[in-house]
């Protein structure tokens, strides 16, 4: 980025320092400073009625330099990625979509491995801006291919009880960024609330489209508890603005998003303006359930 197009962004990185890439907004947009309640993190961390055990390493680690197809992790797991570090295309084809585990800390592997594409954080240049109907959106300023790796959705984890309980408390005006996965698996459904309304990364202002391109795939680094995680599902231009479906199927999972809105006063208008737009967003049904 030269000094002109810096000079047209704001004093402040959003990031407080902590991407690879600073996060800036324009100044003539209208996008207010940052939410005095609102922290920076990088990646999810453990919240409300969480157990702070399942953030400790639980999977066994490889002694490789360079982990290829003989590599234990990508043995037990099956290989996530290409040799250049991108998502293999069948995992965006929601009939083809496994668990996915990557190398982790106890690992010999080096941070550079082609097994660990989630774990850095934000890999792109990105901007906040204001839109026209959605209010503060994310676009990118660098063009990315299809099933490049560009940011996890951070926040909190919370339990169901605390997703449920925050949910409710919310008044009417307020914003609600609350992403709920479902896993289903032999011995039931995994849930995993996210929550980033006061701690939460870069992903906390992506708005909705119905036709989006980003697809958000559940990654597991040391913990069962996965990470969200947004890959490009196809070409995108530098200038885009990024989206992702809040209530999209992905194979075994679903991610839904909830919104007090909808349980007072109906249904929330979608201004995502795609040809296959649904009019709506959804939401997730069983946090407001009396």
């Amino acid at each position: 980025m030269n000094a002109q197009s810096l000079s047209a962004l704001c004093s402040f990185d959003w990031t407080d320092g902590l991407e690879k890439y600073p996060v800036y907004r324009r100044k003539e947009d209208g996008v207010q400073g940052k939410d005095s309640t609102f922290q920076y993190v990088k990646h999810t961390i453990p919240g409300p009625g969480i157990d702070k055990e399942k953030f400790l390493p639980v999977f066994i680690g490889c002694s490789c330099h360079e982990c290829i197809s003989d590599c234990p992790c990508v043995q037990r797991f099956g290989q996530n990625y290409t040799e250049d570090g991108k998502l293999k295309t069948s995992y965006l084809d929601t009939e083809e979509h496994k668990v996915m585990v990557e190398c982790n800390s106890n690992c010999s592997c080096s941070q550079t491995c082609v097994n660990r594409v989630v774990q850095g954080g934000v890999k792109v240049r990105v901007e906040l801006f204001w839109t026209v109907s959605k209010g503060i959106g994310v676009r990118t300023l660098e063009d990315l291919d299809p099933v490049a790796f560009v940011f996890e959705y951070a926040g909190e984890i919370i339990s169901s009880e605390e997703a449920r309980k925050r949910s409710l408390a919310q008044r009417k005006e307020d914003m609600n960024y609350i992403i709920t996965v479902n896993e289903h698996c032999k011995s039931g459904v995994i849930k995993t609330h996210v929550d980033p309304r006061n701690f939460g990364n870069v992903g906390r202002f992506l708005n909705h489209s119905c036709d989006p391109n980003l697809t958000m795939l559940p990654v597991r680094v040391d913990t069962e508890i996965p990470l969200l995680c947004l890959f490009a599902n196809r070409k995108i231009s530098s200038g885009e603005e990024l989206t992702f479906h809040y209530g999209l199927s992905s194979g075994e999972e679903r991610t839904v998003y909830s919104d007090i809105d909808r349980k007072e006063s109906g249904l929330i208008p979608c201004n995502c303006g795609s040809q296959s737009c649904q009019g709506y967003l959804p939401f997730d049904k069983t946090l407001f359930d009396d």
